[in-house]
């Protein structure tokens, strides 16, 4: 496991201007989520579990995907789960962590893959989060609609 994933990396920073943005979560037990987030207030959650076997080889085994819909009240950000399905897919990539620059010149750790995530909506560039809120999927304790769906 190559220690220097573990974190939050988000790409709201590389592209500040874009109506999506993407984030990829790694915590140390090896499970993790991607956040995809748009301004038309859509969002998915995919949650894997991940390795870095060798150097630059990265692999996420996906198992569940979360869909819905999020809103601001009062300053916080609450997401509606309208969807929770379960996932099998496994998508390996190479990556290469190094610092670089936002487009306003302030240094970033960016973490590049190979390739875009494209069937989770993501790119292949994101920056290290300094201090993120938590690394809980936004998601986790949202409502459901419907009968509960296991997290």
């Amino acid at each position: 496991m190559d220690e220097r994933l573990i974190g939050l990396w988000s790409d709201r920073m590389l592209y500040p201007s874009d109506v999506e943005s993407a984030e990829l979560a790694f915590r140390g037990d090896g499970s993790g989520w991607l956040y995809w987030s748009s301004w038309s207030t859509e969002f998915t959650v995919s949650r894997y579990t991940w390795a870095a076997f060798a150097p630059g080889a990265l692999a996420l085994k996906f198992h569940r995907t979360v869909n819905g819909t999020w809103s601001v009240e009062d300053g916080v950000t609450r997401h509606d789960v309208e969807s929770d399905e379960p996932e099998e897919s496994v998508i390996e990539v190479g990556y290469e962590i190094a610092p670089g620059e936002d487009p306003f010149g302030a240094p970033v750790t960016l973490l590049s893959l190979d390739r875009p995530l494209d069937d989770h909506l993501a790119g292949s560039r994101f920056a290290w989060v300094d201090k993120p809120d938590s690394l809980n999927d936004p998601s986790v304790d949202a409502p459901r609609r419907g009968p509960s769906s296991p997290h």
